[in-house]
């Protein structure tokens, strides 16, 4: 890993200002890339992927919502909209103001006022706390029922950046080192013409009707013809130095240089094989942050180096180690996404944030001093949402005339942004290199329907799974098969497997729609049960009160217990929570004991209050994160003194909630903590001096997750009824996907959840599936009836189910996988965007389960598949991540980021001797 300090190259009159600009290198041979932070090589993903991020776009444009206006504590205007789904109270919500788009995903259970009663309709107040620095608004924004609204708050949104792309290419000589000689290159060799005929298609520029980057369309002003592509839903096109106009008689080729020098993103392709003679000073630019180098090399493939701003955050995917693809079209996939994603990252650094900062706030103060005048635009001031949108008050006479502006006008918009192209869609892809499956995506493990409503899980060995529900504790099987080992009528709460033990947390029965009675109380505690006696049935026929002899001492009032286990054959350990007394035992093998081993007593840890969660970590000090019902403190096991505490009164951070999960990333001499609490997650560092915040890389879930797993390099946050996949790393969100029924069963090792099968979910509205969007959008708006709800992603929005058990949408995969050529007679009409149809429900539904009146299934989404050991390493625990990673590398996740994010003091800047 180098960098470079850039300096200004001339200081005539007119030249650019002196900019000292330092450099990363993304070779394949840092820490960083080697340990694949952003996931394999082989399976490039597109980060915040815009058909997922451009909420306003898809959940809202078209559809009856409510925006609303307002002012903060610290005075700044601020517009919120807010869309329910469904009949169920599902809420999505959008705060702007001038740092961007805040979004929360609100389900019915937010809402419960408990006791089995039906969720209330929440105030606009109460949906504002939900957002962070929201929970003190004094004053109650005001309702703006205009619908010419929708136009501003959809320009809002699309200030996150364009949806589709320019990315300019370059041609390097031997010997030049400049770039105008670079710009001043007439043709290419056929090295060249191969290389920008993989890229994408060459195309007409006159009368050219879909994205054309700033290119002339009418009088050939800017070339004849260019290079074009799609790629996952994203088109993109390019600025070829060698198709752009030449001009003799102007040395810098201000021509060629107006469009290239003003991509964020330029590709250099070079005959340099070594890749040591481009050096990013040469590229006289203040918009261009992201350069990548790219040689054929002969007999090997195509050869990768990217350079990027200091400044822009680190992004993926990661470079292999050596950068060197064999495959061209696995290279295509893998430079697109790459690029993609960094012109994304590039709009983090402060050269476009602060740009991005302006305008919202100037934007928004105009939406504010337009529409916040009585006299002006007609106001509803209402304390609670309102019904209008949903068909009560209003429903009729005028009220239903607005509803019918609002949804035309909403609806005029989208298709106007489908037709112009700026549409956020999903529609040419939607996997990682598009056919290909997505790393995340579960399969259906057992597709028999569940004996009961699963309570809780736990992966054992050759595969199997220990699940208990609301009648028996069983053993699945892969295969189908199903054994019954525990009748405790739905009193097993938690579940954990050593190597020795089953342990198993009772309590009260459990029983269908997720209540409890008294029933089983009497036999609560943590009981200790041999695994092999477990697996073999010898308990199967044993009433509760027949095993009271293996409950642990002490333990008839426990609420929480977790395990830590150091190794195959090492010490384990176990925390047991009573009211604020937590309670350390180690496992002993004892061969004169009844069961066959024996757990002892070693101390007893005071608390401050009754705590709802504890986790044991181990490292250089063995530690326990304790989380309280509005705060966390970690404690060193061995002296229970606390190493840190957080608390609302004495954290300057984000308001603190309770914590969801705590897991370890990193190894034992040096590594993080992730704290998952609210909508955040919060990082700290692993110090021999304490813990030390690491706030520069928290980021926020959508909606409060019911439980966080790690699987690096991805987190995911499973919720009611919501998925949502992110990088470690940098946070980015990598997919989304709203599951009806979900719950985690467990995570430490596979991760395996249970979901409503899709044929049992009802759908919506009919479709027909051999219509276009275009089509479907004329057709509805073209009916007299009344307003339709058009939501051109729906389908996608349904892909909760195994993608074994769908169809993808098709994408051309010949020669380059891409878009083909546009003939002439194609070129006065955009194709036709395809849908997925919908799955009819069977004729013959299964039994369902108890309580739900939905058919759930498991499914499994492999560890091996998610993590870099799918293709080069042995897959790794979930709660300890990437320790076995780095067992040989002192490195922590900050150092191996530092890495990629160089420090500026510690590195000298290069010159033109030391490249």
């Amino acid at each position: 890993m180098r960098s470079y300090l850039q300096l200004s190259a001339s200081s005539e009159p007119g030249a650019l200002d002196a900019v000292a600009r330092r450099y990363r290198l993304e070779n394949g041979n840092s820490l960083g890339e080697k340990d694949e932070l952003f996931g394999p090589p082989s399976a490039p993903v597109l980060e915040n992927p815009e058909f997922q991020t451009r909420w306003y776009f898809k959940y809202f444009l078209g559809k009856m919502h409510q925006n609303y206006i307002g002012v903060d504590g610290s005075r700044e205007p601020y517009l919120l909209s807010v869309v329910q789904e469904g009949g169920a109270g599902l809420l999505r919500a959008i705060l702007f103001n001038k740092m961007g788009a805040h979004k929360i995903y609100l389900p019915p259970s937010a809402w419960s006022s408990g006791g089995g009663q039906a969720p209330t309709r929440p105030t606009v107040k109460q949906i504002l706390s939900q957002f962070p620095a929201m929970e003190r608004v004094d004053k109650v924004p005001r309702e703006i029922t205009c619908a010419e609204l929708q136009k501003d708050v959809l320009l809002l949104e699309e200030q996150e950046g364009s949806v589709n792309f320019k990315i300019g290419v370059m041609l390097m000589k031997a010997g030049q080192k400049t770039d105008d000689e670079m710009l001043s290159n007439e043709e290419g060799d056929e090295k060249w013409q191969r290389f920008i005929s993989l890229l994408g298609d060459k195309v007409r520029l006159r009368g050219w009707n879909r994205f054309r980057g700033g290119l002339d369309v009418k009088g050939d002003m800017t070339g004849s013809h260019s290079i074009y592509t799609m790629h996952q839903g994203h088109e993109i096109m390019f600025h070829v130095s060698t198709m752009l106009p030449f001009s003799k008689d102007n040395k810098q080729q201000l021509e060629r240089k107006r469009h290239i020098g003003n991509d964020i993103v330029n590709i250099v392709f070079t005959e340099d094989s070594v890749h040591n003679t481009f050096n990013p000073q040469c590229v006289k630019s203040h918009f261009t942050h992201i350069f990548a180098v790219v040689s054929e090399v002969e007999g090997e493939g195509y050869k990768l180096s990217v350079y990027s701003d200091d400044t822009v955050p680190p992004f993926g995917p990661s470079l292999p180690c050596p950068p060197v693809f064999n495959d061209p079209q696995l290279f295509r996939d893998f430079l697109l996404v790459k690029l993609m994603n960094g012109e994304k990252a590039a709009f983090q650094t402060p050269t476009f944030a602060l740009k991005r900062q302006r305008t919202l706030d100037s934007l928004i103060r105009d939406i504010y001093a337009e529409h916040c005048s009585d006299h002006k635009v007609p106001m509803l001031s209402r304390r609670a949402l309102s019904d209008v949108w949903s068909g009560g008050a209003g429903a009729s006479g005028a009220g239903a005339a607005r509803t019918e502006h609002f949804l035309h006008i909403g609806q005029a918009l989208k298709l106007d942004a489908v037709l112009r192209g700026d549409a956020p869609t999903s529609f040419a892809s939607t996997g990682c290199g598009g056919s290909r499956r997505a790393p995340w995506e579960g399969r259906v493990w057992r597709a028999a329907p569940l004996p009961a409503t699963p309570i809780c899980a736990e992966q054992m060995s050759e595969g199997r799974l220990l699940l208990s529900t609301t009648s028996n504790t069983y053993i699945l099987e892969e295969s189908g098969t199903t054994r019954v080992v525990l009748r405790w009528e739905g009193c097993v709460r938690t579940a954990r497997v050593t190597e020795r033990a089953g342990l198993f947390r009772v309590g009260a029965r459990m029983i269908a729609g997720g209540g409890s009675t008294t029933g089983g109380a009497g036999g609560a505690g943590l009981y200790a049960l041999p695994v092999q006696e477990l697996c073999a049935g010898a308990w199967a026929m044993r009433p509760l009160q027949d095993c009271k002899h293996a409950r642990l001492p002490r333990t008839k009032t426990a609420h929480y217990f977790d395990l830590l286990e150091t190794g195959e054959g090492g010490k384990t350990t176990l925390a047991v929570a009573i009211g604020r007394r937590v309670m350390i035992m180690i496992e002993e093998s004892k061969t004169e004991n009844e069961m066959g081993f024996e757990y002892v007593h070693i101390k007893d840890i005071q608390l401050s209050e009754s705590p709802i969660l504890i986790k044991l970590m181990d490292g250089e000090v063995e530690i326990m994160v304790v989380g309280y019902k509005h705060h966390w403190e970690v404690l060193d096991t061995s002296t229970a003194q606390s190493i840190k505490r957080a608390e609302n009164s004495e954290d300057s951070g984000p308001r603190r909630g309770t914590l969801v999960n705590a897991l370890r990333i990193g190894d034992e001499r040096d590594g993080q903590i992730v704290l998952c609490y609210n909508h955040t997650c919060h990082f700290e560092r692993l110090t021999s001096k304490g813990l030390e915040s690491d706030g520069e890389y928290d980021f926020h879930w959508t909606t409060v997750p019911a439980a966080v797993v790690c699987a690096f390099p991805y987190i995911m946050a499973f919720a009611e009824d919501l998925l949502e996949i992110r990088l470690v790393a940098n946070g980015s969100l990598v997919h989304a996907a709203c599951i009806p029924g979900l719950k985690l069963l467990c995570g430490r090792k596979d991760i395996f959840y249970v979901a409503c099968a899709p044929e049992y979910v009802p759908l919506s509205r009919e479709f027909n599936p051999c219509l276009s969007l275009h089509d479907e959008l004329v057709k509805q708006m073209s009916k007299q009836s009344g307003p339709y709800s058009v939501d051109e992603d729906e389908n996608h929005d349904r892909d909760y189910y195994s993608p074994s058990s769908r169809t993808a949408p098709s994408e051309n995969n010949s020669a380059s996988s891409r878009s083909s050529s546009i003939s002439s007679e194609q070129e006065n009409m955009r194709p036709p965007l395809q849908r997925m149809a919908p799955i009819s429900p069977p004729t013959s539904p299964q039994v369902l389960p108890e309580n739900s009146g939905r058919c759930v299934r498991i499914y499994k989404i492999p560890q091996s598949n998610l993590s870099a050991g799918a293709y080069q390493r042995q897959s790794v625990s979930a709660d300890q991540v990437v320790t076995s990673y780095f067992s040989d590398r002192p490195n922590s996740m900050r150092q191996r980021l530092a890495e990629l994010r160089l420090d500026s003091k510690s590195r000298g800047g290069g010159d033109d001797e030391t490249l």
